[in-house]
């Protein structure tokens, strides 16, 4: 008779397997970007996985929908789709509910996203993103505050200043240069900004080559393209027909990034595009510096009328997102991952069935308070191999209770890591375990 085929254990292409060790790594990492954003006054805001395809269709770029979407015809003969990015839904919730609302609106989330690409370093199929926008601000400081946001969170993580690169543009700034300098038409401006946006990852030649073909006259223009791509606050005023109010407004974002003690890790660069159709104001990209991981990891910027799709009403927005897969990445490169192990649980071994009972009291006093507990249920084995047991699993504390403490109403505290062990009274073991973990 042949064996039954079994099912492979390998995970869907593109996704990772979350054992508890990496779980506990994921939630560390949720745990600190939560907590850094709503030191500035953000709410957590959660929705569906699946939304109706028409959403992206309408609101999401073309490559995405086109190419990397995950949809399907559902039961009822709806076409869904599982949420590529939270932007479109974003807007769906903003929308039904704009005018009841107070402004400004500080939402943040940290959605699971699909998107059917191949997976490489930084990038899979499958992925968490940190999402945070700020609507309802019209002014610069709106920007102030997100980008402040943007390098705050790597700071939880204990990132020094030099570690990463936020590199500023302006929407308005490449518009004047690509309409007024170069004098294009409106129908070249986005393949011309497309390039820019990918000059560093072809060739020289290959960049050239496709950019004169949309420039009116190559030889002199492909001269101010080089020059654009280098420019500072200084030499924007050589070229003409860009806007200097949306100069001026640039330099007193870095001013104020600046008086925050941001002046290492901001930089501003016109070469930043991010979304040449998306984004209408400030754009902002932030780089790993590490040699061996010097990629973007995350950017953001500004965009008017966030609900056009959906309303009348206008509403101007600007976030960022951070994905988990490169901020892990980012953490990995500058060793900042600290040894995350299971210090705040108590092991409590069984030395002898008849005194399970006491055990489990012991453990539920515990629970009761709040002091997680693991408990062993059998005792089929030696107290040395429930302890190789314990250290295995990252416990540092256990509790131990024989015929003797049982009697005496005691119970002996071992420290696996110091190597130590106390005796302590039961009417105190609340008081004494709490510390542990203080």
């Amino acid at each position: 008779m042949s064996k039954e085929k079994k099912l492979p254990t390998e995970n869907y292409k593109g996704t990772r397997d979350f054992y508890p060790d990496d779980m506990r790594f994921r939630e560390w990492m949720f745990r600190i970007m939560k907590k850094t954003v709503k030191l500035f006054g953000y709410e957590e805001y959660d929705a569906p996985l699946i939304e109706s395809f028409d959403l992206y269709k309408a609101k999401t770029g073309e490559e995405i929908v086109g190419r990397q979407l995950y949809d399907f015809i559902d039961k009822g003969k709806r076409h869904v789709a599982v949420r590529p990015e939270m932007t479109p839904t974003l807007a769906r919730m903003v929308a039904s509910k704009n005018r009841d609302l107070p402004k400004p609106i500080r939402w943040f989330s940290i959605p699971n996203l699909w998107r059917y690409e191949a997976p490489g370093h930084g990038r899979l199929r499958e992925h968490w993103q940190l999402n945070v926008d700020i609507f309802g601000i019209n002014s610069y400081r709106a920007e102030l505050e997100i980008i402040q946001l943007a390098c705050e969170i790597l700071f939880a993580f204990k990132a020094p200043k030099n570690s990463f690169k936020v590199k500023i543009s302006h929407r308005k700034i490449l518009t004047g240069f690509l309409k007024n300098t170069l004098k294009l038409d409106e129908a070249y401006e986005q393949a011309v900004a497309k390039l820019l946006d990918k000059k560093n990852k072809i060739s020289k030649e290959e960049f050239e080559k496709d950019i004169s073909v949309l420039l009116k006259n190559p030889a002199e223009d492909l001269k101010l393209v080089y020059s654009y791509l280098e420019s500072n606050f200084e030499t924007l005023d050589n070229f003409s027909g860009i806007d200097s109010e949306v100069i001026s407004e640039t330099k007193k974002l870095f001013s104020e990034l600046k008086s925050l003690g941001l002046d290492e890790c901001i930089e501003f660069d016109p070469s930043i595009i991010r979304g040449f159709d998306y984004y209408t104001g400030f754009i902002f990209e932030v780089f790993d510096t590490n040699p061996e991981n010097k990629r973007s990891l995350y950017g953001g910027g500004r965009y008017d009328n966030l609900i056009g799709l959906f309303s009348n009403e206008e509403l101007s927005g600007i976030g960022f997102g951070l994905g988990d897969v490169t901020l892990e990445n980012f953490l990995k490169s500058h060793n900042l991952i600290p040894e995350i192990k299971k210090h705040n649980t108590i092991f409590i071994p069984l030395l002898d069935e008849k005194l399970f009972p006491n055990t489990l009291e012991v453990a539920n006093i515990l629970r009761k308070n709040n002091i997680s507990v693991d408990l062993t249920l059998e005792d089929k084995q030696k107290l040395g191999k429930q302890i190789s047991i314990a250290e295995k699993k990252g416990y540092r504390y256990l509790l131990v209770l024989g015929e003797e403490e049982a009697s005496s109403k005691k119970i002996k505290l071992k420290d696996l890591i110091k190597r130590e062990e106390k005796e302590i009274n039961l009417e105190n073991l609340i008081k004494e375990v709490e510390s542990l973990f203080v």
